[in-house]
């Protein structure tokens, strides 16, 4: 018996239930969208406009942008950064600005959490542009 590889409509209504199947309290956390991403192996972005098309908020940003205490948490300006992660930090930047991705990659290769990567841009003064699910 021959499998038959679902369609782009089925894999849509596979991507709509397994991101209902995944709300907490009638959202979508960001960590648990990227687990979607790989778990149906499809693009950031292919999650972040199914969502948007279901007006679902994302929360929760792995680097801490939905945050209000982002800004205004304490400790942020007693905070050391390590020399090695702004290095990495200014080196990822494009037009003084860091996008999503690279963040992520930055926490990657220096094996620190993403909400580090978050706080150190913050206190380094860099923009977070170009989310991977489109929140920003």
């Amino acid at each position: 018996m021959e499998t038959k590889t679902p369609g782009f409509n089925e894999n849509l209504d596979i991507l709509e239930k397994e991101i209902q199947a995944s709300l907490v309290k009638d959202r979508l956390p960001c960590a648990v969208a990227f687990t979607i991403t790989e778990k149906l192996d499809v693009s950031p972005g292919m999650v972040g406009d199914k969502v948007n098309e279901l007006k679902i908020r994302i929360t929760n940003c792995q680097l801490g942008c939905f945050a209000v205490e982002k800004a205004t948490r304490p400790g942020l300006d007693n905070m050391e950064i390590a020399a090695a992660l702004a290095e990495e930090l200014q080196a990822a930047m494009i037009d003084r600005q860091l996008p999503c991705s690279a963040a992520f990659e930055v926490a990657r290769k220096l094996k620190v959490s993403r909400k580090q990567v978050g706080d150190a841009a913050t206190k380094l003064n860099i923009m977070l542009i170009d989310c991977q699910l489109g929140c920003f």
